[in-house]
């Protein structure tokens, strides 16, 4: 999958769960950063997190995944 693509997919989505009882501590996190900031790039998170922005987006579609197929 397309990062860029998917990150445009994730934002949206964070800004407008609900679900955050259901989410893990990390996830809720990177949520309220999100919520705070809606136009920060995926780059920007990972340096905001002090982390590497594939292993940030890998970790952000990996939970996107289980918690929506859920």
């Amino acid at each position: 999958m397309n990062y860029s693509k998917f990150w445009t997919r994730f934002k949206e989505w964070a800004l407008t769960t609900n679900d955050e009882d259901i989410l893990p501590y990390k996830l809720r996190k990177i949520i309220e950063i999100i919520r705070q900031n809606p136009d920060i790039t995926l780059v920007r998170l990972a340096g905001y997190l002090d982390t590497d922005a594939l292993y940030l987006a890998r970790y952000l579609l990996n939970s996107y995944k289980s918690l929506v197929e859920t």
